[in-house]
């Protein structure tokens, strides 16, 4: 019988950090032995290299101190040199003065000028050889670091998770699934485009964690400057008049508008439970503990609102829940209770008030029927687009704690970005009719991953050539008879044009004058470009050992081209 979660932030703490963890171990193992990398060889290595860098952190040190006394003493060569051409002026000390002077020329060829060179030498000597082992111990590692590929974290969440998994990539099913199902609003995407996104199921019920792009348009106040001066006739306590120049620096501003770009993380989930129910909760902006006055203050406020008859609003018995989770914008308060129960409240009171094991309260619970919104502070500070690379080391022991830690943040991120829902025990409880029935098999992908493909090339591949802004990325696909598709892939972005202005201004001297402010207005431009793509539709083979998963991988990366990249069963590269 697969396990239930009642409480997320006690079962974290009591059981799934641990078993993360010792899944993470396991696959790391297994990964180090396949890969065959020779352990106590490039830790010899790696030691080497870190002695070889801190002598060349200490020959630096040297380095910039030699060269502060070298300035010090041409310094007093040239003080000398000014004594001894107007000995008058110093006196007796000139004679010290040319003394010194001489001992520092001495100094400065016998000592310092041979030194900065030696140790120019010995720097790049370092240099080169820290550069030369270096790259042996990438070379060492390379088998590892090839091993590493973008579905690593997804199955070992499975592992971990058994009633989570994730698709192949998000597909065209996936997404009708949402709309059709679900009631997903597909005008979430005409202004956005996905830097990344993830697909899935739990509990049988889809979701999608993503990160977005968009353009909002802004103010930037632009700012001039112009000097004047004046001239008054001014009478001083002698009684004779002057004239008096005043000068004065008058400032104004322009403000026009300016487009800014927001990333922003999700987590979108369809539920059949409550279908009709909608309601927005906000993260508190303050930490609301119970018996604080900020919170005795606030339920107040709630207890009001539901004395008021004009009100649809009735407060949960747990006035803990009612006050930290705070949703007064519900539609139906009998289907709230049915989500929220009992069990449910307490789970989140818990989750809320936890300022140890998750992150607390700082996500937005948005439910507009059957979709379920999670934003969440923590998400929008770390990455999940599951990229391989940012495993890769030349150490086998960095590698080691690198793959532990960063495994271990992004696990923690995910569950307690899922932490919300799993409060909920109707959520667990209800599956669609093709979970009880059966699915059918993912097929082809969405446009959300040609989005998140063409971000990951980069948007310099497809921006205009006058664009100076970033660049929202909107795909089209054209399917072709030997399974490969090409993608159209548009750059919505922005340049700009600079205009002078002027903005009268009173100044000193009683008059207007016309302060010239310069600005710059921006125009939109398209860019454009293509990818060539190929998926790999074949199903999962959770048999399949590292090795074999990397030669998989590589075939399914020579079908498009070795200049081509392998992300997440899609192989693509530029057309352009």
């Amino acid at each position: 019988m697969e396990e239930e979660i009642y409480n997320p932030l006690k079962e974290y703490d009591e059981v799934y950090r641990d078993k993360f963890m010792e899944v993470s171990d396991e696959t790391f193992h297994e990964l180090a032995v396949a890969s065959g990398v020779d352990v106590e060889a490039n830790r010899q290595l790696c030691k080497e290299i870190d002695e070889l860098n801190a002598k060349l952190e200490n020959a630096r040190n040297i380095f910039v101190w030699m060269i502060v006394l070298c300035v010090m003493l041409w310094i007093l060569v040239g003080v000398g040199i000014w004594a001894l051409a107007r000995p008058v002026v110093f006196g007796n000390a000139a004679y010290y003065l040319c003394g010194a002077a001489a001992v520092s020329l001495l100094l400065l060829l016998l000592v310092v000028h041979p030194g900065i060179r030696k140790l120019k030498n010995r720097k790049k000597a370092l240099g080169e050889e820290v550069g030369k082992k270096t790259a042996q111990a990438w070379d060492q590692m390379s088998s590892l670091n090839s091993l590493y590929d973008w579905d690593i974290f997804s199955r070992m969440v499975t592992k971990t998770l058994p009633r989570m998994e994730f698709d192949p990539f998000f597909t065209t099913k996936r997404l009708a699934d949402l709309v059709k199902t679900y009631g997903w609003d597909g005008s979430f995407n005409d202004e956005r485009s996905i830097l990344y996104s993830h697909s899935g199921l739990i509990n049988g019920n889809p979701f999608v964690i993503c990160r977005t792009r968009k353009m909002e348009w802004g103010e930037k106040t632009y700012t001039g400057y112009l000097t004047i001066s004046w001239t008054t006739t001014e009478r001083d306590s002698d009684g004779e008049y002057h004239t008096v120049t005043h000068t004065e620096t008058l400032s104004a501003t322009v403000t026009r508008p300016f487009p800014e770009y927001f990333d922003k993380s999700w987590l979108i989930y369809g539920n059949n439970a409550a279908p009709d129910l909608t309601f927005t909760r906000k993260k508190n902006p303050h930490k609301l503990r119970p018996g604080s006055m900020r919170f005795n203050r606030k339920r107040r406020k709630l207890e009001r609102r539901a004395r008021d008859l004009k009100q649809d609003y009735a407060m949960a018995t747990n006035e803990e829940f009612e006050v930290l989770f705070t949703t007064t914008d519900r539609s139906d308060n009998q289907q709230y209770f049915l989500l929220f129960t009992p069990l449910a409240q307490e789970s989140m009171v818990d989750l809320l008030l936890d300022e140890d094991i998750g992150y607390g309260d700082d996500f937005d619970f948005i439910k507009q029927k059957k979709i379920n919104t999670i934003v969440a502070d923590h998400m929008q500070e770390i990455s999940l687009d599951m990229n391989p690379r940012q495993f890769h080391s030349y150490s086998f022991d960095n590698a080691k704690l690198l793959f532990a830690s960063t495994n271990a943040e992004n696990f923690r991120a995910l569950y307690f970005c899922l932490a919300p829902l799993l409060c909920v025990p109707l959520y667990r409880q209800l599956r669609p009719l093709s979970e009880i029935y059966g699915r059918e098999m993912p097929t082809e992908s969405s446009f959300w991953e040609h989005e998140a493909i063409a971000n990951f090339w980069g948007e310099e591949h497809f921006q205009h050539p006058d664009c100076e802004t970033h660049s929202i990325l909107k795909t089209r696909e054209q399917r072709r008879e030997d399974g490969h598709l090409d993608v159209a892939v548009e750059a919505y972005g922005y340049r700009s044009e600079e205009y002078l202005t002027y903005v009268s201004v009173w100044g000193g001297d009683g008059r207007l004058h016309d302060v010239p402010v310069e600005y710059r207005e921006y125009y939109p431009v398209v860019g454009q470009g293509s990818l060539a793509m190929h998926e790999d539709m074949t199903p999962e083979d959770t048999d399949m050992t590292p090795t074999d998963r990397r030669d998989f991988i590589l075939g399914r990366l020579g079908l498009i081209g070795s200049e081509g990249i392998y992300r997440r069963h899609i192989a693509s590269r530029l057309s352009h």
